[in-house]
């Protein structure tokens, strides 16, 4: 009986041992993996977006500028009178209401022309008045 008992205990701590290895490797790479933008909780996400505006430069392609952002919170298209095709995509950058909605007054607007960007901010939106 007692051998029984011998054996069955390095079982036990084996089994534990690989357990909390498995939780170990877990937590690690659950932890350490990248987010995407759109994966970020509303607070995160709008300091994300704050710090990211910050760092474009005119002339980034679109494609570029959405990899960097995620999907838009606003998104307005047209074409211009010149043919221009125009963009406007607006990100959340600063909370007016904590009522759990975000308005166009609480977002940075970004200006695309042809898929390029143009201009952002107040700039991109008193480019487009005639």
């Amino acid at each position: 009986m007692r051998e029984q008992k011998n054996r069955i205990v390095p079982v036990i701590l084996g089994l534990l041992g690989a357990y909390l290895l498995f939780v170990i490797i877990t937590i690690t790479l659950w932890d350490g993996a990248e987010r995407t933008p759109d994966q970020l909780d509303w607070d995160d996400r709008q300091q994300h977006n704050v710090a990211t505006i910050a760092t474009l430069q005119m002339g980034m392609e679109q494609a570029q500028v959405l990899s960097l952002l995620g999907s838009p919170d606003f998104n307005e298209a047209f074409t211009a009178s010149d043919g221009v095709q125009m963009q406007i995509l607006r990100y959340r950058t600063h909370r007016l209401k904590g009522d759990g909605m975000t308005t166009e007054d609480e977002t940075t607007p970004l200006l695309f022309r042809d898929g390029v960007l143009a201009a952002w901010g107040k700039t991109a939106l008193a480019q487009l008045e005639p």
